[in-house]
Order: structure tokens, then C-alpha cells, then sequence
């Protein structure tokens, strides 16, 4: 009896420590994302460089996750790779991308407080680098009616009433009044 009880016990021991789960590896490359990501944030803004190339790493490899694997993911971890994807774009100066990877991220998560933001940045982005004035001037009013009562809204009535799309001199004579 004794030695059935060892051989359970030995036997329990062994098919425990053959159960670990592993890892798998996309969540190992979503982490090496976040770090290549942090790197961007803390990178000098004068090295354009370096920030091309951290740009355009960080949307290849976002996107690549996020193609392979968002089905593993949650919608917070769906998020950041959309979030990669955009600012990756944008620091690799594919703006164009970048504003279409801003617009499906807030059309994802429209609950996300980083929605406002997605939509701010695309209008920023059409505004003053890809001079879509028209564009622009509805990211910036889909803003202001998704997002009524954030600061950011508020910013952009203001910025739409008194700045939008006057030339120099018009906003040096409001400035002289």
C-alpha cells in the first residue's frame, strides 16, 4: 500500500511539472515592442535618424503582430498596437498611414480614453503636414461632436473659430488688436 502511494505521489509530482504552460512567443514580442516604443519616447527629437528608424520599426512590428495574433490579444494589447502602428508611421514620416492607423484605432476602441487623442492627431497631421485643410477641418468637428467635453474638443473650437486656416499675417493683425 505504501508503495502505491509513493508511485501516486511520484507520478502526481511528474505529470505537475509537465503541465506548465509556456509563453507564447507573440507575448514575448509584443513586450520587445514596448520596449522599442519606450525608446521612441525617450529618443532626442533632434535625431531624426534615429527616430526614422525606431518609426518604422515600430510599425512594422506592430503591425505584424496585430495581423498574426490580435485574435490573442485583448482589446487593451489590440489598442497599442494600433497605437504602435500610427505613431510608428508618423515617426517614419508616412503620414498618410499614420493618420489612417489614428482614425482606425479610435473607430476600434470609441470607448478608449486615447480616442479623443487618436482623432486630434489625425487632424493635427492633415492640418499642418499634409495641408488637408478640408480633411482637417472634419477630423477636427468629428472631434468636437464624438468627444464633446474633452479638453481637446474644447481646444479645437477654438483653434477652428479664431486660427484655422488663416494665412500669417491675419493671425499677426488679432494678435496686434
Amino acid at each position: 500500500m505504501k508503495k502505491l502511494i509513493y508511485i501516486s505521489i511520484i507520478f502526481f509530482c511528474f505529470s505537475c511539472a509537465n503541465n506548465k504552460e509556456t509563453i507564447p512567443s507573440y507575448y514575448q514580442e509584443l513586450e520587445d515592442l514596448r520596449e522599442i516604443n519606450d525608446q521612441l519616447i525617450k529618443s532626442n527629437p533632434k535625431d531624426l535618424s534615429t527616430i526614422y528608424q525606431l518609426g518604422i520599426n515600430i510599425k512594422n512590428q506592430s503591425l505584424n503582430l496585430y495581423v498574426r495574433y490580435h485574435k490573442n490579444f485583448n482589446d487593451e494589447e489590440n489598442e497599442f498596437l494600433l497605437q504602435c502602428a500610427a505613431t510608428g508611421s508618423e515617426a517614419a514620416q508616412k503620414y498618410k498611414d499614420a493618420v489612417d492607423y489614428f482614425l482606425k484605432a479610435q473607430r476600434k476602441f470609441p470607448e478608449s480614453d486615447n480616442a479623443p487623442i487618436y482623432l486630434h492627431n489625425r487632424a493635427r497631421i492633415l492640418d499642418n503636414i499634409l495641408m488637408d485643410k478640408n480633411n482637417a477641418r472634419l477630423a477636427f468637428e468629428e472631434l468636437i461632436e464624438l468627444y464633446p467635453n474633452h479638453p481637446l474638443s474644447e481646444n479645437s473650437k477654438v483653434y477652428l473659430d479664431n486660427v484655422f486656416g488663416k494665412s500669417n499675417e491675419e493671425l499677426l493683425n488679432i494678435l496686434k488688436q
